[in-house]
């Protein structure tokens, strides 16, 4: 098999889980923390929440059982656009070996996916990308022919910090779901967040069928928010260890001098610390954020909050439009905070004149 042969982008398969999760290891992202995302034993089990039609495209590397590059996509066959119902192409998870970047990998592997959607009749897609990318901007201004790039907005990914409790917000009730609760669920999500750009649709049985086979992933998990009889808001807690763990390699020197004085003051609140790099850092997802008003969301971070403080997480992390009311829920938390860059992907360029700002919204940065 000649070298060309191998470069060529190919679907994966079960037999590339190990190259894949040695890839992912070499790609670490850099910052006040050193990490990468450790997704043994089982790659696919994070791709395989990203919805049935979700694969892996990988090119090979010159050495056999390596890989120079992977990315994903995804469709989402029910999602709100203006209101109305459409399917919609997630391209994610692209990762290129440090030793091989710089040529036209990138390209091959877009090409590759581009025409996949095309195949499949996928007219309209969305990806992200963390702020100021340097690496992706020739990508994103579509040079070398890639598939056209407009930007939507930009997502605020918050890491909630815990330090002491917090008072519940009044006039907000909020506890775990049910099953029985699940009808009144659907309604809310489908009327509140099908306001929002990409939100998925939901209906009963689709998430019944999820809730009984994602790890982590339960009713239970669910809280919900009532002012008085009335269902106003919904969150879902979700720990992922069991498929995707934030490893530490290290840290900057601004993180360092504040776990000197941050793990004593822990010991003293009754907090996890701050790990020794080579561990992993505990945290816990808070998303499928729904909610009528800013003050219900509040109310449900600051349920998750107290509810989850003093375990073994570090912080729970969240994530809305910047543009989005909702934003004001997250005012009097201690916050670390990422951009991440929403972008939509015109394959036909057809989309050309259509106005996909005018709402806020709404992205999943728990299946990513």
């Amino acid at each position: 098999m000649t070298e060309t042969r191998l470069r060529r982008p190919r679907w994966a398969t079960p037999d590339d889980n190990e190259a894949l999760i040695a890839l992912n290891r070499a790609c670490p992202m850099h910052g006040s923390i050193d990490m990468y995302f450790d997704r043994a034993p089982d790659f696919f089990a994070l791709s395989r929440l990203q919805g049935d039609g979700a694969r892996v495209c990988v090119v090979d590397g010159t050495e056999p059982g390596t890989l120079d590059a992977s990315a994903a996509i995804a469709h989402f066959p029910r999602t709100f656009l203006d209101g109305e119902h459409l399917p919609l192409f997630y391209a994610c998870d692209l990762r290129v070996h440090p030793d091989r970047r710089g040529g036209r990998t990138v390209k091959r592997i877009y090409d590759f996916m581009t025409e996949y959607g095309k195949g499949e009749g996928w007219d309209l897609g969305i990806t992200t990308v963390m702020k100021d990318n340097a690496a992706m901007a020739g990508v994103l201004q579509g040079k070398a022919g890639i598939v056209a790039y407009r930007h939507v907005t930009s997502l605020r990914n918050f890491a909630i910090q815990f330090f002491l409790p917090k008072a519940r917000v009044r006039g907000i009730e909020v506890r775990a779901a049910t099953e029985a609760d699940l009808g009144d669920m659907v309604a809310l999500w489908n009327r509140v967040n099908g306001q929002k750009q990409f939100a998925p649709i939901w209906d009963v049985d689709s998430l019944r069928a999820r809730l009984g086979n994602v790890p982590g992933y339960a009713i239970g998990n669910y809280r919900l928010a009532f002012r008085g009889d009335r269902l106003v808001g919904l969150i879902v807690l979700w720990d992922q260890e069991a498929f995707k763990r934030m490893m530490i390699l290290g840290y900057a020197a601004q993180m360092l001098r504040m776990k000197r004085w941050y793990n004593p003051l822990s010991r003293v609140l009754g907090l996890a610390p701050i790990p020794e790099a080579g561990h992993r850092m505990p945290y816990l997802y808070v998303t499928h954020a729904c909610a009528e008003d800013p003050e219900v969301l509040r109310a449900l971070l600051v349920h998750a909050y107290n509810e989850v403080r003093g375990n073994r997480y570090l912080f729970i992390s969240a994530m809305v439009d910047t543009r989005d009311p909702l934003m004001a829920a997250f005012e009097g938390f201690i916050t670390n905070q990422v951009d991440i860059e929403l972008f939509v992907m015109d394959e036909y360029r057809r989309w050309g004149e259509f106005d996909f700002q005018k709402r806020p919204a709404y992205f999943d940065h728990a299946i990513v």
